[in-house]
């Protein structure tokens, strides 16, 4: 699972089966970025996973779980003190920066979106100018660095509108960037793991567009 579904819809899902369908299932999850969860099925370590990819790994069906929306943000003093002096592309790029771990492209994704003229260090597969970089591999710590100033990130919008108001700034309301889930799983004829699938379609159906 990635860590922002953990963060924000996926756990009531899996705690709710129980009283839904009568099962009672222990979980041995997972936290892998979207990109990347799918390698976790093809090496059999796990049996579903919320993934960015449409296409089945051999042997597993897929489902559409909906999209999570993401917005570039930061709070107002930060943005005063890093993003005043030109246009947004610049001075971006060289802010210092929240990314979850090595794996998350999202901020440069945005950054690409903005400038896509430039081009990417071929040995860091970033954007040059984006060396202040703070690496902080947890979803709600990830939302807390960049409410605290500490640089500026992609924030998911479901967190987004929980913080209190005022405190984050939409650096770019018009660009979001959507990152698309998918639910891969074996196809097994397990009561159980169909019991699981259910439940966490129900869920997305409801927390994602």
């Amino acid at each position: 699972m990635n860590a922002d579904s953990l963060a924000t819809w996926l756990l009531p899902a899996l705690a709710a089966i129980p009283e839904q369908t009568g099962f009672e299932v222990c979980f041995d999850l997972h936290r892998e970025d979207q990109d990347h969860t799918t390698l976790l099925l093809r090496q059999g370590l796990v049996m579903a996973a919320v993934t960015s990819s449409p296409e089945p790994v051999q042997g597993c069906s897929v489902r559409k779980l909906g999209r999570m929306r993401y917005y570039a943000m930061a709070t107002p003093r930060f943005a005063e003190r890093w993003l005043a002096a030109g246009p947004l592309h610049q001075t971006l790029a060289d802010a210092p920066v929240v990314v979850f771990d090595r794996k998350d492209d999202l901020q440069d994704r945005f950054l690409r979106g903005l400038a896509p003229h430039r081009a990417k260090d071929s040995t860091t597969n970033t954007l040059p100018g984006t060396a202040r970089r703070h690496h902080i591999p947890a979803s709600e710590a990830f939302v807390e660095a960049v409410a605290a100033g500490l640089g500026w990130g992609m924030v998911p919008e479901v967190q987004a509108a929980q913080r209190p108001e005022g405190e984050l700034a939409h650096l770019a309301p018009d660009r979001p960037i959507d990152v698309p889930l998918y639910w891969q799983q074996w196809k097994l004829d397990s009561p159980a793991l169909a019991a699981v699938s259910e439940a966490v379609l129900r869920s997305a159906a409801r927390a994602l567009a």
